[in-house]
C-alpha cells in the first residue's frame, strides 16, 4: 500500500531522511522530524513487510503530534485499503485536527469511493474545490482525478483533470497517461509514458505503467523489456518483478515466470498474490503437489474478504484431484458456498472436476442443481456444455452447443467451441460459419482453441479471410 512514489523511496533525499532517523532514533530522533517525515519513514517501512516496525513509528509519531494528519491519514488508509473497515478509517479521519487539509478532503472523497458512491464523493470534492487556495487548485483537480482513477471512475476523472489549467504540469500528464491506459487507447498512453520517461529515464514508476500499457495492448516482449528496466534500476520493485513474471506467463514460458513470482513473494511474504500465481504455474507445468503447497499456503495469507479466494480454492481442488485426493478436493469446494460468487457456476466446475476424475453419476447431479438453481441459464448450460467439451466428448458437445444457440437466439458466447466441434467432425461449411461468429463475440477464445490452424500473430478476425483465400487457391 504505498501512497507516496516508490521512486521517493529509492531517491538521496529520502535515504538521507531515514540514515538520519536511524541514527538519532535511541537519541530524540523523533522530535528532530516532523509527522510527515516520519509517517514516510513508516510507510517505507510497511512496503518492505516490517509492519511492526511501521505501527511503532506510527503510535509514536501520534504521540508526539496528536490530531496530525499524517499518522490518522496512514492508519485510515490502512483500515480502508488493507482491512477494509470502512467505519475505522472514517474514526481515524475525523480524528484530525486540520478539517481544511487537502489531504483530509481526499480520504473523505476516498472512503465515499470504496463504498461505492461516487457521485457524493464528487459533489463533496466540488463542496470543498470553492475553499481551496488558487495555488492549490491546479494540484487539487489532478489529485481528484487521480482518485477517481484509482477506482476506475474514469468519466469524473476526465472531468476533474479537465479543469486543470497548467497542462505542462508533470502531475497532469501522468493522469491524463493513466486515463488513456484506462480507456483502452494504449498507443496514446504509451507516448506520453515515454514522453515521462524522458524527462526521468530513472523513475520506476514510469517504466511499470509503460509495461502495463504495453501487456493491455498485447505487446507482451515490449512490456517484459519495459519491467526489465524497472528492475535495473531496483531489483526489490514488486511492480516490475509481477509484470515481468504476467509477461512470461502470457508468453507460455511457466519456468522463468515462476522465478519471477518468487522474487515478488520473497519481497510481499503477507500478500497472497504470488503463491497463488506461484501455484498456478505449477499447475500448468503439471507438478501438481507443488501447486497444493503454494496453493494452501496461499488459503492461509488470504483475508476473508480477498477477491483471490474463489480461484485459490478453485486452483486448490483441480490439483487435489490430479493427486486423487477427490473429497479433500471437494470440501475445499465447499468453502466457496460462504463467498460472495456464482454458486451454480462452482457447482459446473466442481461437476467437471468430478467428471474428469470418473464419478460420471456425481457430476451429472451437480450438472442438474446448477441448470435448476439458476432457471436454466443459458450461461449455465454453455459452462456445462464446455465442460463436456473438455472431457473429449465432442459429438454430445457439438449437440449442446447446437440446443444452446437454438434455444437462446440472442446468447453469442461459445461460438469458439461450437467452431472447433465442428472442425473435429469434419463439417466444414459449417466450421467456417461458426469461425465468422467467434471472431466477432468471443476473439480470445478462439485464439485460444484454434489458433494453432493458422500463421502465429494472426488476429483471430482474419481467421475466416484467409481460410476463404486459401480455398480459392487450392482452386
Amino acid at each position: 500500500m504505498s501512497y507516496n512514489s516508490e521512486d521517493y523511496f529509492l531517491s538521496n533525499d529520502f535515504h538521507s531522511l531515514l540514515k538520519r532517523f536511524e541514527e538519532n532514533e535511541n537519541n530524540g530522533g523523533y522530535v528532530l522530524l516532523n509527522s510527515d517525515e516520519l509517517i514516510d519513514i513508516a510507510e517505507y517501512y510497511h512496503n518492505n513487510g516490517n509492519r511492526g516496525r511501521a505501527s511503532e513509528i506510527t503510535e509514536k509519531t501520534l504521540a508526539l503530534y496528536p490530531g496530525s494528519a499524517a499518522p490518522l491519514l496512514f492508519k485510515a488508509r490502512i483500515a480502508l485499503i488493507e482491512e477494509n473497515d470502512i467505519a475505522k478509517a472514517e474514526r481515524y479521519t475525523e480524528m484530525i485536527e486540520d478539517k481544511s487539509d487537502l489531504e483530509y478532503f481526499y480520504m473523505k472523497a476516498e472512503i465515499m469511493l470504496a463504498q461505492g458512491k461516487p457521485d457524493n464523493a464528487n459533489q463533496y470534492l466540488e463542496d470543498m474545490f470553492s475553499t481551496v487556495s488558487d495555488e492549490d487548485k491546479d494540484y487539487f483537480t489532478i489529485d481528484s482525478a487521480a482518485l477517481f482513477i484509482d477506482y476506475e471512475y474514469t468519466d469524473f476523472a476526465e472531468q476533474w483533470l479537465e479543469r486543470t489549467e497548467d497542462k505542462e504540469l508533470i502531475e497532469y500528464k501522468e493522469q491524463s497517461a493513466r486515463i488513456l491506459m484506462e480507456k483502452g487507447e494504449y498507443e496514446e498512453s504509451k507516448k506520453l509514458f515515454n514522453e515521462l520517461i524522458d524527462l526521468d529515464p530513472y523513475s520506476t514508476q514510469y517504466w511499470n505503467a509503460l509495461a502495463s500499457s504495453q501487456f493491455f495492448n498485447n505487446n507482451i516482449e515490449d512490456s517484459i523489456q519495459s519491467s526489465e528496466y524497472s528492475i535495473a534500476i531496483n531489483p526489490q520493485n514488486t511492480v516490475a518483478l509481477l509484470n515481468k513474471a504476467n509477461g512470461l506467463y502470457n508468453l507460455g514460458n511457466f519456468k522463468e515466470a515462476l522465478k519471477y513470482y518468487q522474487r515478488y513473494n520473497e519481497q510481499c511474504p503477507d500478500d497472497e498474490t504470488g503463491e497463488m500465481l506461484m501455484g498456478f504455474c505449477h499447475l500448468l507445468l503439471d507438478e501438481f503437489e507443488e501447486a497444493v503447497i503454494h496453493l494452501t499456503k496461499a488459503e492461509k495469507l488470504a483475508k476473508p474478504q480477498s477477491p483471490n479466494l474463489i480461484d485459490i480454492y478453485k486452483d486448490l481442488s483441480f490439483a487435489l484431484c490430479r493427486t486423487n485426493r477427490v473429497d479433500e478436493a471437494m470440501t475445499v469446494m465447499d468453502k466457496t458456498l460462504k463467498l460472495d460468487c456464482d454458486h451454480n457456476e462452482m457447482l459446473v466446475y466442481r461437476g467437471n472436476m468430478l467428471m474428469g476424475c470418473g464419478r460420471l453419476a456425481e457430476s451429472k447431479r451437480c450438472f442438474i442443481k446448477a441448470l435448476k438453481n439458476s432457471k436454466f441459464s443459458p450461461n449455465i448450460f454453455m459452462l456445462i456444455s464446455i465442460s463436456v467439451f473438455e472431457a473429449g466428448d465432442i459429438k454430445l458437445a457439438y449437440k449442446m452447443f447446437h440446443l444452446l444457440f437454438s434455444n437462446y437466439k440472442e446468447w453469442k458466447d461459445g461460438y469458439a467451441y461450437l467452431a472447433t466441434c465442428c472442425y473435429e467432425l469434419g463439417k466444414t461449411d459449417e466450421f467456417l460459419e461458426c469461425l465468422k461468429k467467434a471472431a466477432i463475440n468471443t476473439p480470445s477464445d478462439l485464439k485460444m482453441l484454434l489458433g494453432r490452424l493458422f500463421p502465429e500473430g494472426m488476429k483471430p478476425e482474419d481467421y475466416y479471410q484467409y481460410l476463404i483465400n486459401n480455398n480459392k487457391n487450392k482452386q
